[in-house]
């Protein structure tokens, strides 16, 4: 939304407010619903394609969208290492806010993170914010303040919504009526600066809110779609379609398992098939999702019966475009992203009387995948050899629940229990 003077932002947000439904709104929603495998929605589009009152079979509906998303948004699946102890300290859940920024970042194509101070533990908190609107000056590319709906827990959308609204000076509450609800005194933003992080998909073009994954939910309404008719023809190719021929008035014939059927002279009765082999059927829906998995940088791995089983090195080279996908989202996207978010929390916490050092990195995992037994011991033996990690690292790696100071406890414990061994091999603890 271009604001053309600062000065009259609540008249322009009452007037945006009056039709807030739009397109943009509701195909984020409907992206939503189909990501979270949302049966009722799925079917609603369904019945566009058969207005039939009675189909006699039920829809099918499946959900590939969230297996295609979260297959794609790896990039924190393994969580990336930051510095800066006393600012990991003092945020909640970030590796988990995260995960799911990601997620519906690729899924919506521009989200929204706000960093909440939460008085009762200190710390703090992300919000995800899915439905939000920009406010712009002219000619400006980046907004001013962020307005977006506050629902409560057993409220409809229908319902008259309560917005907040936050600019580097100023925060309130506006219903959509137009009424002011204050928070503070003066309606004033105590940290001067947008508490947001706003993650993009893709880089600025033309939009500030970027396209989603539209490809992947207009599959998944395709899948459904085919599996339907496929279950159809299914039904049909069974059962076969009784046609009869000859007959001017079927009241005069009577239909049913237990009624003899008598044809007047020259009429014919018999069931109709569909043509076409269901196997060619099955292998199209499968190209359709092959093609568009191939536009997301994924491979599908069907189940037909038995898996084969490959190592860690040749799914990686199979993996090769996705990896190469996720170390430029790396680049593109999430460097900045934790360097924007950790400004904004750095700048909240110090109005709250909390003060982080200023030297924040992140060092990003590239993806790996599942190796063999022999071939994880075969890495982490090389690492310790060559002083890249020590068993301390492989105590985190599999025991995340572990606070450093029994991390510790256990490293001496093995050193103790092993005091000929001139340096801890990972089959010296396996053997343990």
């Amino acid at each position: 939304m271009i604001v053309e003077n600062r000065n009259y932002v609540r008249d322009a947000l009452i007037d945006h407010l009056r039709d807030v439904t739009k397109d943009s709104i509701e195909s984020r929603y409907r992206a939503l619903s189909y990501y979270e495998g949302m049966t009722g929605e799925m079917e609603r589009d369904l019945t566009n394609f058969f207005p039939l009152k009675s189909l006699q079979i039920p829809f099918i509906t499946q959900n590939i969208t969230s297996k295609l998303v979260n297959a794609r948004a790896i990039g924190y699946k393994e969580p990336p290492v930051r510095t800066n102890e006393d600012y990991l300290e003092v945020v909640k859940d970030i590796d988990q806010a995260m995960i799911t920024a990601e997620r519906l970042t690729y899924l919506l194509g521009s989200h929204l993170i706000r960093s909440r101070y939460s008085e009762e533990d200190q710390m703090i908190h992300y919000d995800q914010i899915i439905e939000f609107e920009p406010l712009f000056e002219p000619r400006s590319r980046e907004p001013f303040a962020y307005t977006y709906p506050i629902y409560n827990h057993g409220s409809s959308r229908e319902d008259e919504v309560v917005y907040a609204y936050w600019s580097d000076e100023e925060h309130y509450l506006i219903h959509q009526n137009g009424k002011i609800e204050s928070v503070n005194e003066g309606n004033v933003n105590p940290y001067g600066i947008l508490p947001f992080t706003v993650c993009h998909r893709h880089p600025y073009t033309t939009d500030f809110i970027r396209s989603g994954a539209d490809d992947i939910i207009n599959a998944n309404l395709m899948v459904n779609l085919l599996m339907t008719e496929l279950g159809l023809a299914m039904r049909l190719q069974a059962l076969g379609q009784p046609v009869i021929s000859g007959v001017d008035q079927m009241s005069n014939v009577s239909l049913g398992v237990d009624k003899p059927m008598v044809l007047p002279e020259n009429a014919s009765f018999k069931f109709e098939s569909p043509g076409g082999r269901l196997d060619e059927y099955i292998n199209s829906i499968r190209f359709y999702v092959d093609s568009v998995a191939y536009n997301n940088n994924l491979k599908v791995k069907w189940s037909v019966g038995r898996e084969s089983f490959v190592s860690g090195e040749a799914l990686k080279m199979a993996e090769i475009d996705l990896t190469e996908a996720v170390v430029g989202d790396y680049q593109m996207i999430w460097r900045g992203v934790e360097q924007r978010r950790f400004e904004v929390d750095r700048r909240i916490l110090e109005v709250h009387g909390k003060n982080v050092p200023d030297d924040y990195s992140v060092d990003f995992t590239e993806p790996r995948f599942p190796l063999t037994a022999q071939e994880e011991r075969a890495q982490w033996d090389w690492e310790w050899s060559n002083g890249l990690s020590s068993p301390k690292d492989w105590l985190r790696k599999y025991n995340p629940d572990l606070d450093e100071e029994e991390i510790e406890k256990m490293a001496e414990d093995l050193s103790i229990e092993q005091p000929e061994q001139p340096q801890t091999t990972l089959s010296d603890i396996l053997t343990q």
